[in-house]
């Protein structure tokens, strides 16, 4: 039996999908950046179509909660520019 799935992408999705490596650091900054103040448009526009792993890399060891904090900051920095 065939069924038909439809998949609902958010905003959020679309910034974050694209790969699991990262995805719990992706979702922390994504998280953050929006807590902050930045509205999904602004990030879309921040990200030009990257995912926010691949706009701002992980450094090694860098722990989720770290990248998030890190990472929004350079956002702000970009969105600025």
């Amino acid at each position: 039996m065939l069924t038909h799935h439809t998949t609902h992408h958010t905003p959020a999705d679309a910034l974050l999908e694209g790969g699991f490596r990262y995805t719990s650091h992706g979702r922390a900054a994504l998280a953050t950046a929006l807590d902050g103040g930045l509205m999904p448009d602004e990030l879309s526009q921040i990200l030009a179509g990257r995912r926010i792993v691949e706009a701002f890399p992980v450094w090694r060891g860098e722990s989720p909660a770290a990248y998030a904090a890190r990472a929004v900051s350079e956002m702000f920095v970009a969105y600025l520019q």
